[in-house]
C-alpha cells in the first residue's frame, strides 16, 4: 500500500483521499485507463502533466452515457495551458495543490447538489437523450450557453465541448444535426456566430480553395495584363506588347511605342494562360478540394452551415430537472413495431381477455440496451434507424405473430407476449438477448452491447400502466 502526506497532513492512499465525508481519486499518467471502478467516488483528480492522457481521461468520463459518470466533479492538477477544449472546458476546476482540497470539495458538493434534482427519465430518440446529456451537464454547473469554440482537431473546424466530448473529431456534423433538433425543439435558441462551407461527400470542413481553368480543371496556370493600345484599338496580354530586347512596349499591330499609361494604352483587365492546357481564358472557376476525402468540388455545391452561439431557453432552463417530452416519431415509424399508446391498448385488451379465462397465461417484458449510445454515435441517425430495424425484424423473427412490440426510446423496448407462461417468456428473452448481441457484434466490428431484460407474468387484475411501471422499475432498480 501506498501512501503520500501531502500538505495540511492529508493522506494519499493508494490514489485515495478522504476528505469531508468525500472519496476523491487521483488518476495519473500511471494509472489504468478503464473508467469503470470510478463509479463509487465523489470527484476525480486527474493530474495532468501528462496532457494527452488527461485528455484521454476526460473524454472517457464525460463522453459515457452514464450519469454516474459524466456528471462527475472532475478537477486537473499540475495543469499547463492548452489549446484543447476539451481539456480547458470540461473541468470543475485546476488546482495548483492539494492546500486547495478544500475550495474543490465545496465545487464538488454543489455539483452532488444539483444532480439530486435532476430528471432521469428515458427519453425517446438518440437526439433527445444527446441535449438531454447536455443539459443535465449544464444545468449541474449553471452553464447557459453553449460556445463553438475554434478546434483544429474538429473535422468542421469549431467544437462545442458540452456535446462534442461525445463524439469523435471526424463526427463534429453530427453535433449541428443534434443542436438543430434541439432548436426544433424550443430548448436552445441561436445567434448567429459565422459561416462555415462543408464537403457536400464527406461533411468535412478542412477545404483547400483553388482558381482553375474552366477548360481542363487544372490550378496551373499564370496571370498577366491585358493591354489596350488606344490608337489602333488592339487588345492583347502584355508580352505581346513587350520588347524582348529593351524591354520597352511596342504594338504588335502597328508598331507604335507605348510610352503613357492612360495616354497611349491601358490596362482594362488581366487575361489568364493555363499552363496545362496551353488555352488563355479571363474568368477562371474555383473549386474547393477536400483534404479528408479529397473530393474536387465546384463552391456552389458546397454545403453552407451556420455556427451558432446556443442560449437556453426558459423551456430548456427546466428540461433537465422537470424533464421534457418529445414526439419520438423516429421509434414508432419502424414498420414491425408500434407506439407505446397502441401497446398499452392491446395490453389492456388482453388483461380484460384472461379475466374470463384464467388458464391463459400471459407475459410482458422489458429489454434494454444499456450502452447502445455509443454505437449511434459512430452510426449517426440514419444508423440508428437501421439499428432499430433490424432489431425489430431479428425479434419479430423469434417471437409469434400474436405477439406486438413497442419502443419506450431508442434503447428500450417492451414485448407483450400472448399465451406465454413465464418460463417459456424468460426463455424466449434469453435467446433473443444472444441473437441481438450476435447481430451487433457481427455488423459493428465486434461492438460488444450490455444488454438487460425483465419478464413478468402479466396479472389479471393490475393496470397495464402499473405493471408496465412496475416492470421497468425492477429493472432498472
Amino acid at each position: 500500500m501506498s501512501l503520500k502526506v501531502v500538505p495540511q497532513s492529508i493522506e494519499i492512499r493508494n490514489n485515495k483521499i478522504e476528505f469531508e465525508n468525500l472519496l476523491f481519486f487521483i488518476i495519473d499518467s500511471t494509472s489504468s485507463v478503464k473508467i469503470e471502478p470510478l463509479i463509487g467516488y465523489d470527484a476525480i483528480i486527474i493530474d495532468s502533466k501528462d496532457a494527452d492522457f488527461a485528455k484521454l481521461i476526460l473524454r472517457k468520463i464525460r463522453g459515457h452515457y452514464n450519469p454516474e459518470f459524466y456528471l462527475k466533479p472532475i478537477f486537473l492538477i499540475n495543469y499547463k495551458e492548452s489549446k484543447d477544449p476539451i481539456l480547458q472546458n470540461m473541468n470543475d476546476g485546476i488546482i495548483h495543490s492539494y492546500d486547495q482540497l478544500k475550495d474543490i470539495a465545496d465545487v464538488a458538493k454543489q455539483i452532488f447538489l444539483k444532480t439530486t434534482q435532476l430528471d432521469y427519465q428515458l427519453v425517446a430518440t438518440f437526439e433527445a437523450q444527446m441535449v438531454k446529456k447536455v443539459l443535465n451537464y449544464m444545468y449541474t454547473r449553471d452553464l447557459k450557453t453553449l460556445k463553438p469554440i475554434p478546434d483544429l482537431n474538429s473535422a468542421i473546424g469549431y467544437t462545442y465541448p458540452e456535446i462534442s466530448v461525445n463524439f469523435d473529431s471526424a463526427e463534429e456534423t453530427q453535433v449541428l444535426e443534434i443542436l438543430g433538433w434541439g432548436e426544433k425543439e424550443g430548448l436552445i435558441w441561436p445567434d448567429f456566430f459565422e459561416r462555415i462551407y462543408l464537403c457536400n461527400n464527406c461533411n468535412g470542413g478542412f477545404l483547400s480553395y483553388r482558381e482553375v481553368c474552366p477548360h481542363c480543371n487544372s490550378s496551373n496556370s499564370s496571370a498577366q495584363d491585358l493591354v489596350h493600345h488606344f490608337p489602333c484599338a488592339y487588345i492583347g496580354p502584355l508580352s505581346d506588347f513587350r520588347n524582348t530586347i529593351d524591354n520597352s512596349l511596342t504594338c504588335p499591330k502597328c508598331n507604335k511605342a507605348l510610352r503613357h499609361i492612360g495616354v497611349d494604352y491601358d490596362k482594362p483587365s488581366i487575361i489568364h494562360h493555363c499552363n496545362n492546357c496551353d488555352k488563355n481564358f479571363q474568368d477562371f472557376f474555383v473549386k474547393a478540394k477536400c483534404i479528408s476525402c479529397t473530393q474536387d468540388i465546384e463552391v456552389q455545391y458546397l454545403i453552407p452551415k451556420s455556427i451558432n452561439i446556443y442560449k437556453l431557453t426558459k423551456r430548456g432552463r427546466t428540461a433537465a430537472a422537470n424533464g421534457f417530452l418529445s414526439s419520438g416519431r423516429e421509434v414508432e415509424d419502424i414498420f414491425g413495431a408500434i407506439s407505446m399508446p397502441v401497446f398499452k391498448t392491446l395490453l389492456h385488451y388482453e388483461i380484460e381477455r384472461i379475466k374470463d379465462n384464467t388458464e391463459q397465461k400471459s407475459s410482458i417484458a422489458i429489454i434494454n440496451i444499456e450502452n447502445i449510445l455509443e454505437l449511434y454515435k459512430k452510426t449517426g441517425k440514419k444508423g440508428e434507424k437501421s439499428i432499430l430495424e433490424n432489431i425489430v425484424n431479428l425479434v419479430r423473427e423469434n417471437i409469434r405473430t400474436t405477439d406486438f412490440i413497442a419502443f419506450e426510446n431508442s434503447s428500450t423496448l417492451y414485448l407483450g407476449l400472448i399465451n406465454c407462461d413465464y418460463l417459456q417468456s424468460e426463455a424466449d428473452l434469453l435467446n433473443l438477448k444472444t441473437l441481438i448481441e450476435k447481430l451487433i457484434r457481427n455488423n459493428f466490428n465486434d461492438f460488444e452491447v450490455k444488454i438487460n431484460f425483465k419478464v413478468k407474468l402479466l396479472q389479471p387484475f393490475n393496470k397495464s400502466e402499473f405493471q408496465l411501471d412496475e416492470l421497468t422499475k425492477e429493472l432498472f432498480d
